[in-house]
């Protein structure tokens, strides 16, 4: 059977919860389930999310609540949920704890980053030195906005190479990073724009959108495509093991 891939909801609107086609269309692509999980509020839940599924997805969203590290609120850009933040740092936590395969995309690597005991910058305006035009408006969202340097001997420069041309659609970035995250790709302005969790299985995020860019670019298919072969390969409790 084909490994599960846990897709956290993104976020909910109008009492619906939702995840954007391309994520779905993304795991199915590359060989994997793509399953749809639910903003709960229900801790014993995150363990059952463990038992079905192999890999998991965590998609971009709204803007991440201060609170939850340690600050107030700064500025009037973008709005919050507090509910899916709980649960998208509680899902991610249990996550990497577990050590499953992950992949983390916009918002999701700012949540990783947070899960871990980072923080983030509440707007690109806050950082102390000048920033690039990081939320694109441009008639695709496969348009190229900006190129970032991938370092070497990461995960990440086995998909991509040293260098990429990526779209671009956040306002917030990683601010302080753990011991236990590794930076391994930044743009121009020195925004971190990817992050890898060295001894774990497979635990990459990224701030750009690649499942918009798997007919462009066959590095951003291989992003999904790992995540689905490390949760095929390990022996899980869930419908691949």
């Amino acid at each position: 059977m084909k490994p599960v891939i846990g897709i956290a909801a993104c976020g909910s609107a109008d009492n619906r919860q939702f995840v954007t086609e391309a994520y779905i269309e993304a795991v199915s692509r590359t060989g994997g389930i793509p399953l749809i999980l639910p903003i709960l509020d229900d801790a014993a839940l995150l363990t059952d999310y463990l038992q079905i599924c192999d890999g998991f997805l965590f998609c971009g969203g709204e803007d991440i609540t201060p609170l939850l590290f340690g600050e107030e609120l700064l500025t009037d850009r973008g709005s919050t949920d507090l509910f899916a933040d709980r649960f998208h740092l509680a899902l991610m936590q249990t996550v990497l704890h577990a050590k499953r395969p992950v992949l983390a995309i916009c918002r999701g690597m700012q949540i990783m980053n947070l899960a871990l005991g980072g923080s983030i910058y509440q707007d690109l305006s806050l950082r102390p030195s000048p920033t690039l035009q990081h939320m694109q408006i441009s008639g695709s969202r496969k348009d190229p906005c900006h190129k970032i340097t991938v370092s070497q001997n990461s995960m990440l420069s086995d998909f991509l190479g040293t260098y990429a041309n990526v779209n671009s659609f956040h306002h917030q970035c990683l601010h302080f990073i753990p011991p236990q995250i590794r930076p391994v790709a930044t743009a121009s302005d020195g925004v971190v724009e990817a992050i890898e969790i060295p001894g774990h299985p497979f635990a990459l995020g990224v701030q750009w959108h690649p499942e918009v860019l798997l007919s462009l670019d066959p590095g951003m298919e291989k992003l999904f495509s790992t995540l689905t072969e490390r949760a095929g390969s390990c022996l899980f409790p869930g419908s691949a093991g």
